[in-house]
């Protein structure tokens, strides 16, 4: 059993590439969130893992909030339970998050984490604009993705995350920043909209509404996936007006879980 959350493709390929190899079943945390749909029944020695990207050093506030409500049942203790990050730049304290919200919620402890980098897609600082860059990381992220896969299936236990970078004493200090980051009125929408409602159908926070033939954010903060941003057809809408020029990414091998 594998929860994965995923917004342009990147961490779903993860998901895909360890399930196809291992015969796990995904289950998408952004349509369990969307529809209520949060218990779910482990059979007897079923794996656990949980796949998730790494945002602000920490975990996106949807798997967070997941993870404190998600409800599991089962026979069994013999349950290998690892968590895989997807990154950019470095993995902070996402695994430590992940470890705290599992304890916390079920007493699971995490026996083996992993972590893979990836095209980092958050525009207001990083460009995607360079498909050949995007593709000679992406070469090498299959290539660690297989690794990963490789290491469940022989169920390995171990701390495969080696990118922390000085999570110790930063990562809570980058979730503060990430709390107030992502506030949705920076979200602008331009006249090259056309009203096709994808934006509010794959929002994972369920934040999205059409108004008038436009998108408007109904909350104040979103998990700031930016998967609005990087799936618009129109490229029209942007971010703090940070992420014009940057260009749009979606995994080449993924398409995403809500359409």
């Amino acid at each position: 059993m594998i929860f994965y959350f995923s917004a342009t493709g990147n961490t779903k390929h993860a998901a895909k590439v360890i399930a196809d190899r291992n015969g796990d079943r995904l289950i998408p945390i952004a349509e369990a969130m969307r529809t209520g749909n949060c218990s779910y029944q482990a059979g007897p020695g079923e794996d656990i893992g949980i796949i998730t990207p790494v945002y602000f050093w920490g975990i996106p506030d949807v798997v967070h909030r997941f993870l404190k409500t998600v409800q599991l049942s089962g026979q069994g203790t013999d349950r290998y339970v690892y968590c895989v990050l997807t990154y950019g730049t470095v993995t902070g304290g996402a695994s430590s998050m992940i470890m705290t919200d599992l304890k916390e919620n079920f007493g699971l402890t995490i026996l083996a984490v992993f972590a893979a980098r990836t095209v980092d897609t958050y525009l207001p600082i990083f460009s995607v604009a360079d498909a050949a860059k995007n593709e000679k990381v992406l070469k090498q992220y299959d290539k660690d993705l297989e690794e990963i896969a490789g290491k469940v299936a022989e169920r390995t236990v171990g701390d495969y995350n080696y990118d922390r970078g000085a999570w110790a004493l930063c990562w809570p200090i980058a979730q503060l920043v990430y709390d107030h980051v992502r506030k949705t009125k920076k979200f602008s929408v331009s006249p090259d909209c056309i009203g096709c409602g994808l934006c509010e159908r794959q929002c994972p926070d369920s934040v999205i509404r059409l108004q008038d033939g436009k998108p408007v954010w109904t909350r104040e903060r979103c998990s700031l996936c930016l998967g609005c941003v990087n799936r618009c057809p129109k490229n029209a809408i942007s971010f703090g007006g940070k992420t014009e020029g940057k260009g749009q990414y979606q995994n080449p091998e993924e398409k995403p879980d809500l359409s």
